[in-house]
């Protein structure tokens, strides 16, 4: 064999060598970026997810009575967007769903953003981590925020024969005061609803 050709062999086997350490690399990265009983992103958008998105919805306390409201859906710790696919789901609620993709930020010290086609602040309501507590059992973080007030809650969520069942909801963090509001005494802690969600099944 000639020597160029020996170099040239060399070198190629060299690369394929990088190349496998940097690919084992970012896919043992990617392994340790979530947690085995963590769920995976696109699962977030299962009947699960939209269990927890209705049990948040129905327990929205109103924070601007009066005001039109527009409502958007997000996942993760980067706030991803939801499709549209997946709030359509809840069209029985006949509450508007706007999608994270097309809001806006307003150039103001707030930094706020709108729905652009109709002005309005949205109400955002997030998936923030989903986890198999169980074989028929989740725990989850989630929250809402709308404007500068927002809330964080921790909810346990298990399968029942006919639908699903938010057994513990949990009030974490958040800034806003309900018995400012007048809807109740402010600690929103260890609550367990013991109401069914029912979900729409999923549309491939």
């Amino acid at each position: 064999m000639a020597r160029w050709q020996t170099v040239r062999l060399c070198y190629m086997a060299g690369m394929f060598r990088r190349y496998f350490i940097v690919l084992a690399a970012v896919s043992l990265a990617a392994c340790e970026s979530r947690e085995f009983n963590q769920l995976s992103l696109k699962d977030y958008e299962g009947p699960e997810g939209e269990a927890v998105v209705r049990h948040l919805l129905k327990t929205l306390p109103d924070v601007a009575p009066g005001v039109p409201k527009v409502y958007t859906v997000v996942k993760g710790p980067h706030l991803s967007s939801t499709k549209m696919n997946f709030v359509g789901r809840m069209a029985d609620l006949k509450l508007n769903f706007v999608s994270g993709e097309v809001l806006t930020m307003m150039n103001d010290p707030d930094r706020s953003t709108v729905d652009p086609r109709s002005g309005l602040a949205p109400v955002t309501i997030q998936l923030a981590d989903m986890r198999i507590n169980g074989s028929a059992s989740w725990e989850i973080q989630a929250g809402w925020a709308y404007k500068k007030v927002y809330e964080r809650r921790k909810l346990i969520l298990v399968k029942t024969e006919t639908g699903y069942e938010v057994t513990k909801d949990e009030r974490v963090e958040g800034n806003y005061l309900p018995e400012a509001a007048g809807v109740g005494d402010g600690d929103g802690v260890g609550v367990g609803t013991g109401v069914e969600v029912e979900v729409t099944p999923p549309q491939d």
